[in-house]
């Protein structure tokens, strides 16, 4: 990947451990995530090897919200809200160009508390397998058992009913 640098147009704001800053830019180099201040400094632990340091993106479209799960060297979330369309989707297609070997995944409003949650899973040593969340307009139940299955579904999960 070739080295791209985005300036904001608008504000973002960058959360890590309950700290808020303004990010004003965002670097993408080989694997590396760097995100800046508005002098354009890197801000304290938003230097990042995508694909050796980071666990998850969770996304938010809604908000323009992302948070980025690191694993390494000790697990931490940074939670990024975005003012502008635009630049939330131009970094989020960055991210998925850089760090192809993780897990993005579709969330609803509650996606700091989920990347929290993961994070301290983490400090604990339990890895976990990381969800969308699903539109539950969509979602049928089973008649035998009453488990939520996704929509398409021919058997059921759970009990392994004809659906």
């Amino acid at each position: 990947m070739v080295a791209t640098k985005l300036k904001c147009t608008r504000e973002c704001i960058f959360v890590e451990n309950k700290k808020a800053s303004r990010a004003s830019s965002f670097n993408f180099a080989c694997n590396y995530i760097i995100i800046g201040d508005e002098k354009g400094l890197p801000i304290d632990g938003a230097r990042i090897n995508a694909n050796e340091q980071l666990y998850s993106v969770l996304f938010y479209e809604k908000r323009h919200f992302i948070s980025l799960v690191v694993k390494k060297p000790t697990p931490y979330a940074i939670s990024l809200v975005f003012r502008n369309r635009a630049d939330y989707d131009d970094v989020l297609a960055l991210l998925e160009m850089t760090a192809n070997k993780i897990r993005f995944s579709r969330q609803d409003f509650k996606v700091a508390s989920y990347a929290s949650r993961i994070t301290d899973k983490l400090r604990d040593g339990v890895e976990l397998a990381i969800m969308d969340a699903i539109d539950k307009s969509n979602v049928a139940v089973c008649p035998e058992c009453g488990m939520e299955v996704p929509p398409g579904a021919e058997y059921c999960m759970e009990c392994g009913a004809e659906l």
